[in-house]
């Protein structure tokens, strides 16, 4: 229920609902007591004779019965006598009788009007007497009316009064009871926007969850598939260059056994005619003591010794052999003081860079330097480290 409210100017003295009803009562009040007034005066000027006739006063004389006036005589109604019957006239025979006509009735008696009543003389006491009743029943009903109005008007107030504060309870009650609504239409909106934001945020889980599932499976399947192409191009590459290595390792060992034969033909010519030139001087160290004291092919428990010490220090993946043995011929400077190795030197390459690189640096590598038979680390020593063991 809506209630219209009118903004009152603000009045320096606000009177209060019960002063204003009081107030509105008063006012009733001397309303009623005027309205009662102005009718009674109208009353008394309407009752009050209009003209000053003269008053007539009764004179009683001694005796029971006051004489009266004689009655004035009544007139006499006249009666109209009735029409004698007029004779019939003698039937002749030659015209058809005709039907008798009744008379008309007499005519009614003449009726003699009333004799008016005389007026009766008004007594001036009663007719006040009459007056103040009649005024004093006025007011008493003027009274009862203005109780019954005042008691209306207080029953009205107090009716208006329940209705306002019913109308305030009800007004409150509705409010209370929307904002309840409100309230519980937020809470429940809160709540759809929350699970709403949960489903939301699980699905976008869900989502990246599946998204990344996806890129990593592309991932490792580009990553897999990245691999497989490196391997199958290493693989291409691996046979690429085993067939060159092959080709150049073919190549190297015909060079090399080309070269050993000669530099053994070589070598054996000069030991010939060393030996000859020595074996006619007298003087010892011919080619067998030249190969003892080097490690070389003299003395294969040294050159078994050599390569022991050096082989672990040789890091070069050996491949399945295929052809000829890769040989390094070398040379290397030793400290006897430290029984170590200073400096090597490659005479003849094995025709694979990478297998002469590794063999000097196992020789650098070996230390203590395997003994010599004789006992003493000579300065130098020559020797030949093939790539398989024979």
């Amino acid at each position: 229920m809506k209630r219209s409210q009118t903004r009152q100017p603000t009045a320096p003295h606000t009177r209060t609902p019960e002063q204003r009803d009081e107030r509105r009562a008063l006012i009733y009040s001397a309303s009623a007591h005027l309205l009662i007034f102005l009718l009674m005066l109208f009353g008394f000027l309407e009752n009050a004779p209009k003209s000053p006739n003269p008053v007539q006063i009764e004179l009683w004389a001694n005796g029971t019965t006051p004489t009266a006036a004689a009655p004035e005589p009544q007139p006499t109604p006249t009666v109209t006598p009735p029409p004698k019957p007029q004779p019939a006239p003698q039937p002749t025979p030659q015209p058809e009788p005709q039907p008798k006509v009744a008379p008309p009735p007499p005519p009614p008696p003449a009726v003699a009007p009333p004799k008016p009543e005389p007026k009766p003389t008004i007594d001036p006491e009663i007719a006040l007497e009459k007056a103040r009743k009649e005024r004093e029943k006025q007011e008493q009903e003027q009274a009862e009316q203005l109780a019954a109005q005042k008691a209306q008007a207080k029953q009205k107030a107090d009716a208006e009064k329940a209705a306002k504060l019913a109308a305030e309870k009800a007004a409150a009650e509705q409010k209370a009871k929307e904002e309840a609504k409100k309230e519980a239409e937020k809470a429940a909106a809160e709540k759809a926007a929350e699970k709403a934001a949960a489903a939301k945020a699980a699905a976008e889980k869900a989502a990246a969850a599946k998204a990344a599932a996806e890129k990593k499976a592309a991932e490792q399947k580009a990553e897999q598939k990245a691999e497989e192409q490196a391997a199958k191009e290493a693989a291409e590459k691996a046979a690429q260059k085993a067939a060159a290595d092959k080709k150049a390792k073919e190549a190297a060992a015909a060079k090399a056994a080309a070269e050993k034969a000669a530099n053994a033909k070589r070598d054996a010519i000069r030991a010939a005619m060393r030996g000859a030139a020595l074996g006619a001087a007298g003087i010892s160290g011919g080619t067998a003591d030249r190969n003892q004291q080097g490690g070389g092919g003299g003395d294969g428990g040294y050159a078994a010794l050599v390569r022991q010490c050096v082989e672990p220090k040789v890091v070069y993946p050996i491949p399945p052999r295929n052809g000829p043995n890769p040989t390094v011929q070398y040379r290397a400077t030793l400290d006897p003081n430290k029984h170590s190795v200073t400096t090597v030197e490659i005479r003849q390459s094995s025709g694979i860079p990478g297998f002469d690189r590794a063999v000097e640096a196992g020789i650098k590598a070996c230390t203590p330097f395997p003994k010599p038979p004789s006992g003493k680390y000579p300065t130098s020593i020559e020797g030949n480290y093939q790539m398989y063991p024979q």
